[in-house]
């Protein structure tokens, strides 16, 4: 009596695999789009609970917060991509050390903020120091998201027209 042995031939190894190879390539850029999808919203997620943090830990502590942006968590450079740096506000010479450091990683995503101070200050009132100032994701040359910043210290998501009409601030 003959045995038949079970198995794959080549011929047919080859095809899964070069099915195996088609279905990777159209499946790789969708996979990269779910990655910045969801660095986009960590990062806007990350700012919006640190200024309802510093906001809230100016009025409890009756002191004034700075907000700042910085690449290496040492020193403010306003390089809010690497991530940023909660600290009570220096009072003359003194430096304090940091409250809350946090670090970014979005990739290719730029963040950025648009204000007339490159710093955030909340006072012990809860307002911030100067007017509106914006937070956005840059993403492909448009805006992917904003958040609005009002002298109050309150905070609002932007609407999809409102990232377009300002998306000229990602060219370049």
């Amino acid at each position: 009596m003959r045995t038949r042995h079970q198995g794959i031939t080549l011929v047919e190894l080859l095809i899964i695999v070069a099915i195996l190879a088609i279905a990777a390539q159209i499946a790789l850029p969708a996979w990269q789009q779910f990655i910045n999808n969801n660095r986009s919203q960590s990062a806007m997620h990350a700012i919006e609970r640190t200024l309802h943090q510093a906001r809230a830990m100016a009025v409890t502590r009756k002191v004034s917060i700075e907000l700042c942006g910085s690449s290496n968590g040492l020193q403010c450079n306003n390089q809010w991509s690497q991530g940023w740096i909660l600290q009570p506000r220096a009072q003359g010479s003194s430096q304090l050390a940091p409250e809350q450091v946090v670090s970014l990683d979005t990739g290719d995503l730029e963040l950025q903020w648009a204000g007339f101070q490159r710093q955030i200050i909340f006072h012990a009132n809860g307002f911030s120091t100067a007017s509106n100032g914006r937070f956005f994701m840059c993403r492909d040359g448009a805006i992917d998201w904003q958040l609005v910043l009002n002298r109050q210290g309150r905070l609002r998501r932007s609407s999809t027209q409102e990232n377009r009409e300002q998306d000229h601030r990602c060219a370049g």
